[in-house]
């Protein structure tokens, strides 16, 4: 195998992937004309360059068919029988007000044309055109689309990271607090365990005390992690020689249900990651993958070098072009639906009974990947699994 793969994972870093469905969605152009011959030719010729083009004659179809379709752009004639396409491009936007209308006319006028625009219509087509003049326009429509979601999409991440930080101070004040009482509570459990040699029925409670104050403890300093918004203590690792004894140790934890395997390539890239958070990120993603395989199943670690070019890190958003270790967690559980995808990282958020989850397992993940410089990404589909992929950078190493 290859030192470095190029080829990146059908995955969207911090966000879920487009379907099928969603993609078939963004190349839907309606058709809304009267004159039912240059609907149907401009729907075949439409259909020759990709585009899925459902027809409508009249805007009580119009209306109807933006809810039973993902429209993307509306291509309206100013003149619909009685009806005033003008006046259809106003509803439609009242409906939907990311749908880019287009009018189209064979009146042109440039008092028609102010009245479209001011209806919210993104551009003026007068016939007869030509096909190049068509495309061209249609392009800049999903241009303008996709420069919109993208802005959404970013104003998206912005309020996620956002609630984030908010959590992670929440998170570091309550665990400072709960640290000063567990310290208190530990120091008097010593003290009693202490004077109770000999009496061994009440020793045994009061380990049993300690270690409950132990674990209290490493929750404590998960939630600190959590809250941490700098790296103060970074380690270099080689992936290689950590991960097999870690399985070993998520062999033991997940139970006889779940069958663990380790693929590793050879001569893996070290990275510097926060110390002490690879074990209890990669903990927390296999519990999850137990969880959605609760008849047992298949999990699947896997590492391997990966070069980012600048070109993936287009699609990649957050990617940084270079040098990466891309460590993959497979599940063959029950998959995620798109709607619990777009939410899988948000702190809080479980599919999880109440008691059962608190919906910080991804969150922290997130944020472990995201400090030691890299990104987090998510593949699933219901009934085929879930993929967590972490983006982790190649460490620079110095020479001594």
């Amino acid at each position: 195998m290859k030192d470095e793969d190029s080829e990146l994972p059908a995955d969207i870093i911090g966000a879920p992937e487009v379907t099928a469905g969603e993609e078939a969605g963004t190349r839907c152009v309606l058709i809304v004309d009267d004159d039912v011959d240059f609907a149907s030719s401009l729907a075949g010729l439409l259909s020759l360059e990709g585009y899925h083009t459902p027809i409508a004659h009249d805007p009580a179809a119009a209306l109807d068919m933006l809810g039973r379709e993902r429209i993307a752009v509306a291509l309206v004639d100013v003149r619909l029988g009685l009806s005033d396409g003008v006046d259809l491009v106003r509803a439609l936007r009242q409906r939907n007000p990311d749908l880019v209308c287009v009018m189209v006319t064979a009146y042109a006028s440039i008092e028609t044309a102010v009245e479209a625009l001011k209806a919210g219509a993104y551009d003026y087509l007068s016939k007869p055109f030509y096909t190049e003049e068509l495309l061209a326009l249609l392009d800049r429509c999903f241009e303008r689309i996709r420069l919109v979601e993208e802005k959404s999409r970013i104003a998206e991440r912005l309020r996620q990271t956002q609630r984030l930080e908010a959590m992670g101070q929440l998170a570091s004040g309550i665990a400072h607090d709960f640290n000063n009482i567990l310290a208190v509570l530990y120091s008097n459990l010593r003290w009693l365990q202490e004077r109770l040699e000999g009496q061994p029925d009440l020793c045994e409670l009061v380990v049993d005390a300690l270690d409950a104050t132990r674990s209290g403890s490493e929750l404590a300093s998960r939630l600190l992690s959590f809250g941490a918004r700098r790296m103060d203590e970074t380690v270099i690792v080689y992936l290689g020689r950590e991960l097999p004894p870690l399985m070993r140790v998520l062999v033991r934890t997940l139970g006889d249900k779940v069958t663990v395997v380790l693929e590793v390539t050879e001569d893996l890239h070290p990275v510097e990651i926060p110390t002490g958070q690879l074990e209890s990120s990669l903990l927390n993603l296999a519990l999850n993958a137990r969880d959605a395989m609760p008849e047992g199943g298949r999990l699947v670690f896997a590492a391997r070098n990966l070069m980012v070019t600048a070109e993936d890190a287009r699609v990649a958003s957050g990617l940084l072009p270079g040098a990466y270790v891309l460590l993959s967690v497979t599940d063959t559980g029950k998959g995620m639906p798109l709607a619990v995808r777009r939410r899988a990282l948000e702190p809080l958020f479980s599919t999880k009974p109440s008691g059962e989850g608190n919906g910080l397992g991804l969150a922290m993940v997130d944020a472990f990947v995201r400090q030691a410089g890299g990104r987090l990404g998510i593949v699933s589909a219901p009934g085929e699994g879930t993929t967590i992929n972490l983006y982790l950078p190649r460490a620079r190493l110095t020479a001594a």
